[in-house]
């Protein structure tokens, strides 16, 4: 009985066992991909430019680190940790670079060259990674956090960002390329010849699942194999080439089109779907399908790889959800998504939202809309027509475009250049090129708003609509907004009147005179821009003037830190400057 008990005891302890392994394995493999990612909102610190020289001043407009650097990185401006470069050892092909804090302290030492790792397209727009930074010893790069901590060992030859993949970076070692992230987890092994991401996307995740296309060269040349974004291998490295079909958001499957010996075929996962038969496969969203080429014949297959309309026709293209199919002799036919052949005149259907009507177009080009029986329901000489939502639809006729209803009367005239949603609002834009001219349209149909030489902005809970002599703000509805609802702690707000500008405090009496061609909302930090004869100064929340307009600036509505005005560079970084242009120089001294 004892010995029945022991093992009873100890085959339990074995589950157990097994049991928290699994558990350290699951979580140590999440922690490659599970990582939390800082978003900076609080910009404290930047750059500043003086004589071509860097520093950095802070929100005050205070200069914090003297402009004498080449260069300076700040990879958190949250932050006062600042990246300093000078000396540029051509040899070497480095600058010297030390790590100072906003008293100019150097904070991190015992390095040969430290520096921010620059990164595109980051969410809060900061140009670099903005947790680690990577140091050098022994001619080889290792990462490290802001406060100096070393994060992994110097072992790599390179260590740079990935493009859409915040928090993950490509390091080389040995001349072979893998994937770290920013807590140092070895997301894949260095063992490839390059690393590239499928750019896949979904809204509910952005680019978190973004998977990898990796590289291996081979006796045969360079072959391809796919990770996921767990570092999870799909793939091994035996293709001659590999892209995601990154239109379905299914973060479950995914396709790939892959290439063995010049031929494609579609994998979903590991699985094979189409095989290895096909010179081209091409995912077209609208119908979810394929285009399958095979001999210089197109034909179509469904994401199940079931073959829709055989490889048979020189050239396929869709018209909504008809297929306009080629064949030898050069004749057009009209077929729906299973091959089958349309008789009704149209090249062209569109499903409208409401399921009871379809946008067509025939081989004039003519567009109509037309009921599930097929009745003209539109019947106008249209170049174009597109539904917004609701049954109201953009018309064009030609280059000219307006808005109408199912009855096919006109909401908004048909003279804007063009008409576009947008994004994440209820509102229509409505543009006239020749003029600038900007007009906001409701849910309703209704304009609320027209401003020639205007400019907009769609920011993070309001729109802003502006020109040389105007501004205004709107909510995502079309609703005029106010100043002060957009900016409910600034001490004061731009106020125009009779086509001067002057600031009031927030019970509407005349804080600053209006004396002024244009002003700007006190920004974040505390200032605005002033205008007056064509030049740009700043003010401060007090009212008090910081610096005299001097600066002719190209901007509608520049942005300033004290008497430092913001200029952005092509590649997305930016830095303040107090320059003068020598022209605007020597005749303000005449």
């Amino acid at each position: 009985m004892k010995k029945k008990k022991l093992i009873i005891i100890g085959i339990l302890i074995l589950v157990i066992i097994a049991i928290v392994v699994s558990l350290i394995i699951y979580f140590s493999n999440r922690a490659k991909y599970v990582f939390d990612v800082e978003y900076v909102s609080n910009i404290e610190y930047g750059t500043v430019r003086i004589d071509d020289k860097y520093g950095v001043i802070d929100g005050n407009g205070n200069i914090v680190i003297e402009p004498t650097y080449n260069v300076i990185q700040i990879p958190n401006p949250s932050k006062p940790v600042f990246v300093c470069m000078s000396n540029y050892n051509t040899e070497a092909k480095e600058y010297e670079t030390k790590v100072l804090n906003e008293k100019r302290e150097q904070i991190i030492t015992g390095y040969s060259n430290i520096q921010a790792i620059p990164a595109n397209s980051t969410a809060d727009g900061i140009p670099f990674e903005n947790t680690v930074l990577k140091y050098k010893k022994d001619n080889k790069y290792g990462l490290m956090s802001l406060e100096g901590k070393e994060i992994t060992d110097a072992i790599y030859d390179e260590i740079a960002s990935i493009t859409y993949k915040e928090g993950m970076l490509l390091v080389k070692q040995d001349g072979k390329y893998g994937i770290i992230n920013i807590n140092g987890k070895i997301v894949i092994k260095p063992e490839y010849d390059n690393i590239t991401v499928d750019n896949y996307y979904d809204v509910s995740t952005g680019y978190q699942r973004t998977g990898f296309i990796v590289c291996s060269i081979k006796d045969e040349g360079y072959r391809y194999g796919y990770v996921d974004y767990r570092g999870k291998k799909i793939l091994d490295t035996i293709y001659t080439e590999i892209e995601r079909v990154t239109d379905f958001e299914d973060e479950k499957d995914i396709y790939i089109v892959a290439y063995k010996d010049g031929q494609a075929g579609l994998l979903k996962n590991r699985k094979l779907i189409l095989d290895y038969e096909y010179e081209d496969i091409i995912y077209y969203a609208y119908n979810d399908v394929f285009i399958v080429q095979r001999n210089g014949k197109q034909g179509i297959a469904d994401r199940k790889g079931n073959i829709k309309i055989d490889t048979k026709y020189t050239n396929i293209s869709f018209g909504g959800i008809y297929v306009n199919a080629v064949d030898e002799s050069g004749e057009t036919q009209i077929l729906d998504l299973d091959g089958n052949v349309v008789t009704d005149g149209y090249i062209a259907k569109m499903p409208t939202e409401d399921g009871q009507h379809f946008i067509v177009y025939n081989e004039e080009g003519i567009y109509k809309i037309i009921d599930n029986n097929g009745n003209i329901v539109v019947d106008r000489s249209y170049t174009n027509i597109e539904e917004i939502a609701n049954n109201y639809y953009i018309v064009a006729n030609n280059r000219n475009n307006g808005i109408i209803d199912l009855t096919g009367k006109s909401l908004v005239e048909l003279r804007y250049n063009s008409i576009v949603k947008l994004d994440n609002t209820e509102l229509l834009q409505a543009n006239i090129s020749a003029t600038s001219t900007v007009s906001l349209i409701n849910k309703n149909m209704q304009i609320v708003v027209t401003m020639d030489n205007a400019s907009i902005d769609v920011e993070d809970g309001y729109i802003r609509l502006y020109s040389e002599t105007e501004d205004k703000y709107f909510d995502y509805a079309g609703n005029e907004l106010s100043a002060k609802d957009v900016f409910p702690n600034n001490t004061m707000y731009a106020q125009e009147e009779n086509g001067r500008w002057g600031f009031v405090d927030q019970n509407g009496n005349t804080k600053v005179a209006y004396d002024y061609d244009m002003v700007t909302e006190l920004n974040e930090y505390g200032f605005a821009g002033i205008k007056k004869d064509g030049k740009w100064g700043v003010i401060d929340e007090n009212g008090q003037v910081v610096q005299e307009p001097i600066y002719v600036l190209d901007e509608i509505s520049p942005s300033f830190i004290g008497k430092y005005y913001k200029v952005d560079e092509w590649y997305g970084n930016a830095y303040y400057t107090d320059k003068v242009d020598e022209e605007t120089e020597e005749s303000s001294v005449n």
